[in-house]
């Protein structure tokens, strides 16, 4: 067995079910011997003023979560309810890891939201409102950023860590299914990724990247955006080697977790060459 990340501690954020992407990344992480801190949506105290179907909601969701997390990695793996629209939620975990002296080698960015998809239709963007579009940025994006800062202000981040955040190559382009506001939101966390990989690198080597997958529906997320069905096939029709697997983009995501691998700062594509089309 490949024990590449034995004695890692990896932090993996957005797993929602057992398809999703961020579940299989973790199962990687978990063969190649990382152990795994994993956080999901949930209701903290720092949720006020909630009406009951919201409460019912975050519970449901956090113990879905929870449930996919020990069925599928283990009982052992710790477990932590983070909102990341909440800057106190992101504090509270990072404290929690600070107060049981646990440093983090490598942290899976997973997480992204866009209210103009609703009940499988993408809004055009010309009707996305001012909230809408800030929602998706918050969330999607400035996550990633706000995270980090607050590892790292806790100096939980060793030297040389890594840093992943999934993305899509509809960061870049008009793809063949809607992306729209999301897409907006994913150029930026890219962006976000440049900076962070200069900033990082420079003062304590720490590696940051992102990684376009294929189109990916076997999750729940996936499978309610419109016209998601139509691009996977279509992608896996046109890409010189067809799409690729869940497993391919875990393995990437593993290598890139490697110590001292000095990558850094780059956009990857795990889609079976679709890219390079014109």
């Amino acid at each position: 067995m490949n024990q590449t990340l034995k004695g890692r501690t990896v932090i993996i954020t957005g797993i929602t079910d057992a398809s999703s992407l961020a579940l299989i990344i973790a199962k990687e992480c978990k063969d190649q011997g990382a152990k795994l801190i994993c956080t999901g949506l949930g209701k903290t105290p720092f949720h006020k003023n909630l009406s009951e179907n919201s409460i019912n909601f975050l519970d449901r969701t956090y113990q879905d979560f929870q449930n996919t997390v020990k069925k599928e990695l283990g009982e052992e793996v710790i477990t932590f309810p983070l909102d990341v629209t909440i800057q106190e939620s992101i504090d509270s975990f990072a404290d929690f890891l600070l107060e049981n002296k646990v440093s983090i080698h490598s942290l899976l960015h997973s997480i992204a939201m866009d209210k103009t998809i609703r009940q499988g239709k993408v809004k055009p963007i010309m009707t996305v409102s001012r909230e809408e579009f800030m929602d998706a940025m918050n969330v999607s994006s400035f996550s990633l950023l706000a995270i980090v800062q607050s590892l790292y202000n806790r100096n939980l981040l060793v030297t040389g860590a890594s840093i992943v955040a999934l993305s899509y190559l509809g960061a870049e382009k008009v793809v063949v299914h809607p992306y729209k506001n999301i897409g907006v939101a994913k150029a930026a966390l890219e962006r976000l990724v440049k900076e962070m990989a200069m900033e990082l690198g420079k003062e304590k080597e720490i590696q940051v990247n992102a990684i376009r997958f294929s189109p990916y529906r076997a999750s729940k997320a996936g499978s309610a955006i419109e016209g998601l069905e139509e691009a996977e096939l279509h992608c896996n029709t046109s890409s010189p080697l067809g799409n690729a697997r869940a497993k391919d983009l875990a393995e990437e995501v593993c290598y890139l977790f490697r110590p001292s691998n000095r990558i850094t700062g780059e956009i990857r594509h795990v889609d079976g060459g679709y890219h390079i089309r014109g």
